[in-house]
């Protein structure tokens, strides 16, 4: 009995059918396993750059049983202290005069006596310097005795700060990004695979830290004028044959 040609095709599709769809779906599976290959990396940038701000609050502080003396000994050593400010070569608009705290030691509970030791008023203030002289402030802390010599009692260390994050960010993020995928490429040579697209990437937080220092946490020196910006972002890359 001969078959139809028409028959025999729906035969033989109805054979080849499910074995075809098979292979397909098979391909479809190895497909989405291979997409789903991926390396977790972590790239670093670091850049030495240098402090272009310092704020130095320089504290005077003084005592004395009778307030108008105590007032002329304070307006005194402001004035010895913006004196010596100026004369090492910082403007008048980069000096400011902060606020005065007084005490009076017979407003305490227990009060005060004529008995008692020191002064009854102790009246404390303070000069601020704010300044893109980094260099001379660096120089200017170093010569504070000369107020010291004067009886002036001073205290206070300058602050350094690097306020040109946000023009570096882009360049170091894009070399932390660099610098992860060559880890991800070692990994996949090894693997025998290739790099692909990446999954997803967290771009880290930045640390400032002194030129030198080896703390790799996160936080911010303000010692030193020179710094070292660090960040290390963490990038997941897909892996393909």
């Amino acid at each position: 009995m001969k078959l139809n040609s028409k028959v025999l095709y729906c035969v033989l599709g109805c054979m080849l059918g499910p074995a075809l769809g098979g292979y397909f779906i098979g391909k479809a599976i190895e497909q989405f396993k291979l997409n789903d290959r991926v390396v977790v990396v972590k790239g670093l940038s670091e850049k030495e750059v240098k402090s272009d701000l310092a704020v130095w609050t320089l504290h005077y502080k003084n005592g004395d049983g009778d307030l108008t003396n105590l007032d002329k000994k304070m307006a005194a050593d402001k004035l010895a202290i913006e004196s010596f400010l100026l004369k090492a070569g910082f403007k008048n608009s980069e000096i400011s005069a902060g606020s005065m705290d007084i005490t009076d030691k017979s407003s305490r509970e227990y009060s005060y006596t004529n008995d008692d030791k020191g002064p009854r008023y102790i009246m404390s203030g303070k000069v601020i310097l704010r300044t893109e002289q980094v260099d001379l402030v660096e120089v200017t802390q170093d010569k504070i005795a000369q107020l010291i010599q004067q009886g002036v009692i001073v205290s206070g260390s300058p602050l350094f700060y690097f306020t040109k994050l946000l023009e570096v960010r882009p360049e170091m993020i894009a070399e932390a990004t660099k610098n992860a995928r060559l880890s991800a490429k070692q990994f996949a040579d090894d693997s025998g695979s290739k790099v692909g697209d990446i999954r997803t990437a967290n771009q880290g937080v930045f640390s400032i830290a002194a030129k030198d220092s080896m703390n790799d946490g996160y936080g911010s020196d303000l010692s030193s004028v020179e710094k070292k910006v660090r960040v290390v972002s963490t990038i997941t890359f897909s892996l393909v044959k």
